[in-house]
């Protein structure tokens, strides 16, 4: 009978650390207890080396907890009180802050790492990292983890990252909150968040407020390699207005993303003080590419002032669409001196487009585009700047290029340099094959560059003009000849034909 108590104990026991266990850190605890709810330790240090690999949680209690560099193993959990109770910090010894600090992986105050892609099956919830005043290099550093969840955790006040995400797989980040925690020099940025050589990330209800550096950035990323999968969804990113790089002549970037393509990448749903800027590196993998749509950039906001712009899209497959462009430079653009090709550009509204030189809502500025749709889309000028809407420049050739169904509002009461364009081909930029057909242009001349051209209207649009922009402000009135004047393109519509414009009469 003995014998068998004894093999029903070491078979409960090997259960119990199946299923895993549940270990406890409290500030008033201590390292020589054994970690449970009762007999808590004191520091989650002690725990992450007393404890192994396995399906394991960490519970830490409120309080402030200073903690030495912290290797959390495969399928160990950690579980803080809440963002506003349980504070940790670093321990002197991890502080690291030089001028130069460069990526300094081996810096970061808590660490999922493995040598190669491992099944993580674990998490990190609840509690906030404090960097002591940018004391510390890195919140959250994860390399060839799998299946990892950051949720409702806050890093502020570090000098280089918040949260780095390294060669990751299959992993979320929820209700992250990042407070002043990228690092910036002329030469180069570092981004509070940082997603590179990952796939199938979601990072949603986010709030990124950075005063230095970018918002979001993959640091790290290999050449050649796909930004594949990454979903950046409901959150908020507000950035300086005013960047470090090229000596503070550019305005800072809240998303910048290089990569060889960009499958089944998406965001949406969020509001943007500034420019998300997409990059293509010299050897390109085509493919079905990013979606950026339902967005807000708010340039003309009370951060940023105007001092920015909205999109560099020096890509090739991109969609834009349903979002509110407010104010900026310039809306949409390539920067990049090769041609990009298959952007759909649709049911976007743009608004206040503004510089002291020449601009335009969507521009190639050097390497021309290729097979570009532009459809069913509202934008509105103002002021004295002068903006055209489509431009082509620097002697480079642009082709099969379809503008559509897009509704154009000339509200300027003079203009700066000279009137503005529907379509402006600037310093020797050439154009083949450029289809127009369905637009209404309000006080704007429909130009003379070379194409086909049909069912374009010069009218008053009889929008709303009530309410806030974009909507309803810029819904077609009962009476409006936007009304089903567009040409069908593929996207949804009621009545007997699209309407011409973003938005659908009700």
């Amino acid at each position: 009978m003995k014998n068998a108590a004894i093999l029903i104990f070491v078979f409960l026991s090997s259960a119990r650390c199946a299923l895993g266990a549940d270990y406890y850190v409290t500030a008033d605890g201590s390292d020589a207890g054994s970690g449970s709810k009762n007999s808590p330790w004191k520091s989650l240090y002690h725990a992450s080396i007393t404890i192994s690999a396995g399906s394991h949680t960490i519970h830490i209690g409120p309080g402030i907890f200073i903690e030495k560099r912290l290797m959390i193993p495969p399928g160990v959990s950690i579980a803080g009180a809440g963002k506003s109770t349980t504070i940790i910090k670093p321990a002197p010894a991890l502080y690291y802050s030089p001028a130069q600090p460069g990526f300094g992986t081996d810096k970061f105050l808590i660490n999922f790492v493995s040598a190669q892609i491992t099944n993580g099956n674990q998490s990190i919830r609840n509690l906030t990292i404090d960097g002591s005043e940018k004391k510390l290099h890195g919140g959250i550093y994860l390399e060839k983890r799998s299946n990892v969840t950051i949720e409702n955790v806050k890093v502020q006040f570090v000098n280089f990252c918040g949260v780095w995400l390294m060669g990751c797989r299959n992993s979320n980040v929820k209700g992250l909150d990042l407070k002043d925690c990228a690092w910036g020099s002329s030469a180069w940025c570092s981004g509070a968040l940082q997603i590179a050589n990952c796939e199938n990330i979601d990072v949603s209800g986010f709030h990124i407020d950075e005063g230095r550096g970018y918002g979001i950035k993959n640091l790290g990323q290999a050449e050649n390699t796909a930004f594949s999968k990454i979903k950046i969804h409901d959150g908020r990113i507000s950035v300086s207005p005013k960047g470090l790089w090229n000596n503070g002549t550019a305005p800072n970037i809240t998303i910048e993303v290089w990569g060889s393509s960009f499958s089944g990448t998406e965001i949406y749903n969020c509001y943007l003080d500034n420019h998300i800027s997409l990059v293509n590196y010299p050897v390109i993998q085509r493919s079905v590419g990013v979606k950026i749509y339902n967005n807000v950039f708010d340039i003309l906001g009370p951060r940023a002032k105007g001092d920015g712009y909205c999109i560099e899209l020096s890509i090739h497959d991109a969609e834009v669409y349903n979002n509110w462009f407010n104010g900026g430079s310039t809306a949409i653009v390539n920067w990049g001196d090769r041609q990009m090709s298959n952007w759909k550009i649709h049911h976007n509204t743009f608004y206040g487009v503004s510089s002291i030189y020449p601009t335009a809502i969507i521009t190639s500025y050097k390497g021309g585009l290729k097979d570009i749709f532009i459809v069913n889309n509202t934008a509105e000028t103002t002021g004295s700047a002068t903006v055209n809407f489509v431009e082509f420049n620097n002697g480079a050739l642009s082709e099969n290029i379809h503008i559509k169904n897009n509704l154009i509002i000339n509200s300027n009461s003079s203009y700066a340099h000279y009137p503005n364009r529907f379509i402006s081909l600037e310093k020797g930029a050439t154009l083949k094959n450029l289809h127009v057909s369905n637009n209404l242009l309000y006080k704007l001349d429909i130009g003379r560059v070379a194409g086909t051209y049909s069912g374009n209207l010069a009218t008053d649009p009889k929008v709303s003009r009530t309410g806030p922009r974009p909507k309803p402000y810029y819904v077609p009135a009962a009476a409006s000849p936007l009304i089903d004047k567009g040409v069908d393109s593929g996207y949804p519509f009621s009545g007997k034909g699209p309407d011409i414009g973003a938005f659908e009469h009700p």
